[in-house]
């Protein structure tokens, strides 16, 4: 198989931070946005696979690798930099993103509508909170900095991860990705408990939409998200994948190409 080589680039977005993003492939643009905890590598493998049939722009979000950040956080940012983003991809560009990520992409594709929309379980407070008590206990370990026990509040409070598996998961190579992310993750909960319940803003989005589900994710804040926005959007349809949870575009990088590229060209 020929080498996909990926082109770094930045832009500038609305607020004037510069945003990082790595380019490859050829073919109709397709913006893609990862999830919280991760850097876009963490879609690497997707986007080369997508390559042979779409130009991939995959975005730092900012405030990681090779992007910028502002003083003050607002999520309203995050929705400019994809719309800088989708721009830059070209008209008729698609949107893919991923947990948080896919949260943000929701917002700005009320802004500037992509042609196609991909949506990876992004976590909403539907079926109640997704916090709970646990965002002050997260912050104060921060401030401590002990980024190690926010990542175990977190991951067990926030992403519903049984407390024997958040044990296993110390010292992976996750874990360790994820520690210089950890203070990143306290203000995008805190964005997701602001949003609300109601996914009624979302009924305006009326482009072919593709909701990916992992069959082992959690109910709550994941399934439930799903379930709601299969029921609001207009033109909306969930695929499960078979035997993943909430990282399938690291574990089975392929099953979610194929079936991406699919909803994509079709």
């Amino acid at each position: 198989m020929q080498q996909i080589h990926a082109i770094p680039g930045t832009f500038h977005s609305k607020d004037g931070t510069h945003i990082g993003f790595f380019k490859m492939g050829s073919g109709p643009g397709v913006v893609i946005v990862h999830h919280s905890l991760a850097t876009g590598a963490s879609w690497h493998r997707v986007a080369e696979l997508l390559s042979p049939s779409f130009t991939c722009y995959v975005l730092n979000r900012r405030g990681r690798a090779s992007s910028g950040d502002a003083p003050n956080y607002s999520i309203e940012r995050e929705y400019e930099d994809i719309r800088c983003a989708l721009e830059l991809a070209g008209e008729g560009a698609s949107l893919v993103a991923h947990s948080f990520g896919a949260v943000c992409a929701l917002g700005a594709a009320l802004l500037s509508p992509p042609r196609r929309l991909v949506l990876y379980e992004p976590p909403l407070p539907v079926g109640g909170t997704v916090a709970g008590r646990y965002l002050p206990d997260y912050r104060a370990a921060i401030d401590a900095g002990d980024p190690d026990k926010a990542l175990e509040i977190g991951y067990a409070h926030f992403a519903s991860v049984p407390k024997d598996k958040v044990a296993l998961m110390r010292g992976t190579s996750d874990w360790k990705e994820a520690l210089p992310l950890a203070h990143t993750w306290s203000r995008e909960v805190e964005a997701v408990e602001e949003h609300g319940p109601s996914l009624e803003r979302y009924r305006a989005l009326t482009m072919p939409t593709l909701l990916l589900l992992g069959t082992l994710s959690a109910p709550h804040p994941l399934k439930d998200t799903t379930a709601g926005l299969a029921a609001t959007l207009p033109d909306a349809r969930v695929v499960d994948l078979p035997g993943q949870g909430h990282l399938a575009n690291s574990r089975a990088p392929a099953l979610v190409a194929d079936i991406i590229r699919n909803f994509l060209q079709a």
